[in-house]
């Protein structure tokens, strides 16, 4: 799938995070879709998750179209943001389908100082259930300390913290993404996996979820 202008991918950024369109999480969105669209010249949005959202069908078609993700939370006591555990909870229906599956997946994390590499690798691990895969360099942990710490030492030689996670690592991040929706879905098999069936409607915002898995208590 050649990058020639006539075929763009469309990546979709998911935002997590609990403060829907305000704090961390969406700036790191918002300078990704901006790299994305003005600097790779490919196609992309952001789904805010904290947001209501259109019906299920509907985001299941906006996952169809879309080539890879970039999925952005926030670490809130050492897990990432409400809003992103409910639409994991709910596309646990689209599990190894079309929707998700061999497409790439990058994650890039905010945090006060702590914590943000672990919600990382898990998120990366969610999403390699539902179907997707990792490219090499696809996480970005970027905590207020470290930032702070990179700007204490710019300049000096030697500068002891050159290699600590900056907001700039995400045009990395993003590249390798881009270069992982070049390889064809077709690559990958499935394993054995129970389809679960969730009827089109409104997207559950709230409440309980009856994805009709088996009862075993």
């Amino acid at each position: 799938m050649p990058l020639d202008g006539k075929n763009q991918p469309h990546i979709l950024i998911l935002n997590g995070s609990i403060r829907g369109v305000q704090g961390n999480s969406y700036a790191l969105a918002k300078l990704a879709e901006n790299f994305l669209t003005t600097k790779l010249s490919v196609n992309a949005s952001i789904l805010n998750l904290a947001e209501p959202k259109p019906s299920t069908k509907e985001v299941y078609d906006l996952l169809l179209r879309s080539a890879g993700f970039l999925v952005v939370s926030g670490t809130y006591w050492s897990s990432w943001g409400s809003p992103l555990q409910r639409f994991l909870e709910v596309a646990t229906t689209f599990e190894n389908s079309p929707a998700f599956f061999g497409k790439p997946v990058a994650c890039a994390v905010s945090m006060d100082s702590v914590g943000g590499a672990e919600v990382a690798s898990r998120m990366h691990a969610a999403f390699a259930g539902l179907g997707c895969w990792s490219p090499p360099c696809a996480t970005l942990a970027v905590s207020r300390v470290g930032q702070e710490a990179i700007t204490a030492s710019l300049g000096q030689t030697d500068d002891p913290n050159e290699d600590v996670w900056r907001i700039a690592d995400l045009e990395i991040i993003l590249k390798n993404l881009i270069t992982a929706t070049t390889l064809h879905q077709n690559l990958w098999v499935s394993w054995p996996h129970v389809t679960l069936s969730m009827p089109d409607g409104p997207w559950p915002e709230t409440g309980t979820i009856d994805l009709n898995t088996p009862r075993f208590i």
